[in-house]
């Protein structure tokens, strides 16, 4: 029986948060604790698919860098969800079914290069402030809860690294891919 063909995640710019979905006019604590639900599911689930993109990735900078960002993202997973506790949240939000069943393949599949790779979330992050925006708006509005807010604010200034790095090393490899 053939394999299932693999669809490739989509290849058009996102932002890293939806936005709150809820009651009409929520208070601070509820906009943050919703965005620390979403946002730190979606790092958790980042943070589980690149091993099994290093696993197959045959460049050993492509390695090296996504092992960091890797750890960064477990990192902002464990300190959200603590943060979200803290708060008197439980995790609600899940990954989609079908957001797991197209990125856990492409990024795990080893017939896929780092370059393909690496140009699916170059596409993604897009504009780099665009695709934060949610994130920094909500931490501009925040004025009682201080914690959430640096822990946020933190958490984003590793985000702007790790999406600079992945950025630049698709440049690299798509450039040496066209010298070849």
């Amino acid at each position: 029986m053939a394999a299932p063909e693999q669809t490739e995640p989509t290849r058009r710019q996102r932002t890293v948060y939806g936005g709150y979905k809820g009651r009409a006019n929520p208070s601070e604590r509820e906009k943050i604790m919703h965005l620390l639900d979403q946002y730190s599911c979606t790092e958790g689930f980042v943070a589980e698919y690149l091993p099994r993109w290093i696993e197959v990735s045959s460049h050993e900078g492509v390695k090296g860098g996504l092992r960091t960002i890797q750890l960064r993202e477990a990192s902002h997973a464990r300190l959200m969800k603590a943060r979200l506790q803290e708060l008197g949240g439980t995790r609600q939000y899940t990954i989609p079914a079908e957001r797991r069943e197209k990125e856990i393949p492409f990024f795990a599949a080893p017939e896929k290069k780092d370059v393909e790779k690496l140009q699916v979330l170059a596409t993604l992050f897009g504009d780099r402030d665009e695709f934060l925006r949610p994130v920094t708006d909500l931490i501009e509005e925040i004025q009682e809860d201080q914690q959430s807010k640096e822990l946020l604010r933190t958490i984003l200034e590793d985000e702007r690294a790790s999406i600079a790095w992945l950025v630049e090393k698709y440049k690299t490899l798509s450039t040496a891919q066209g010298d070849a």
